[in-house]
C-alpha cells in the first residue's frame, strides 16, 4: 500500500493542488475576469461599428467621387463634341467665305475681262475704220479722176444741206 501512496501523493496531490488552485481562481477572480471580457467584448464591438460607419461613410464618398468623375467625363464629352461642332462649323464658314470670295474674284476678274476685250473690240474697230478710211482715200484718189471726185463732194454737200435744213 505505501507503493499506491506514494503513487498519489506523487501524482495525485499535486493534480489535486491545480484542481484547487483553479477553483480558487475561478472562484475569486470570476466576476472580474467576466468583467474584463465583457468590457473587451464591448470594445470590440464598439469598434467593429466604428468600422462599419467608416466603411459606410467611404463607400458613400467613392460614389460621390465616382459620380463626380463621371459627371466631369460627361461634361469632358460634351464638350469635345462641342469644340469639335464648333471647329467643324468655324472650317465649313472658312470655305464658304473662301468659296465666295472666289466667286467673287472670278466674277469680277470676268467682268473685267469683258470690259478689256469691250475697249479692245471698238478700239480695233476705229482702228479698222481708220485704217479702211485711209486705204479707201488712197485708192480712191488713185483711181478717180477730178470730174469724179467733184461730183461725189457735191452729192456729199447736198446731203449734208438737206441733213441741216430738216
Amino acid at each position: 500500500m505505501d507503493h499506491h501512496l506514494n503513487f498519489f501523493s506523487a501524482i495525485g496531490i499535486p493534480y489535486f493542488n491545480f484542481f484547487v488552485f483553479v477553483a480558487a481562481f475561478v472562484f475569486l477572480f470570476r466576476k472580474p475576469l467576466l468583467e474584463m471580457v465583457a468590457a473587451r467584448r464591448q470594445n470590440y464591438l464598439s469598434a467593429s461599428k466604428e468600422a462599419a460607419q467608416a466603411l459606410d461613410a467611404a463607400r458613400k464618398a467613392f460614389d460621390e467621387v465616382k459620380q463626380r468623375f463621371d459627371a466631369l467625363d460627361r461634361d469632358l464629352a460634351d464638350f469635345r463634341k462641342q469644340s469639335e461642332s464648333a471647329a467643324h462649323d468655324e472650317a465649313r464658314r472658312m470655305i464658304d467665305e473662301t468659296e465666295r470670295f472666289t466667286r467673287q474674284l472670278k466674277e469680277e476678274t470676268a467682268r473685267m475681262a469683258k470690259e478689256a476685250v469691250e475697249r479692245a473690240r471698238v478700239e480695233l474697230r476705229g482702228e479698222i475704220v481708220e485704217a479702211a478710211k485711209g486705204l479707201a482715200a488712197t485708192r480712191i484718189s488713185k483711181e478717180l479722176d477730178a470730174a469724179a471726185k467733184e461730183k461725189i463732194l457735191k452729192s456729199k454737200i447736198a446731203s449734208a444741206a438737206a441733213m441741216s435744213a430738216q
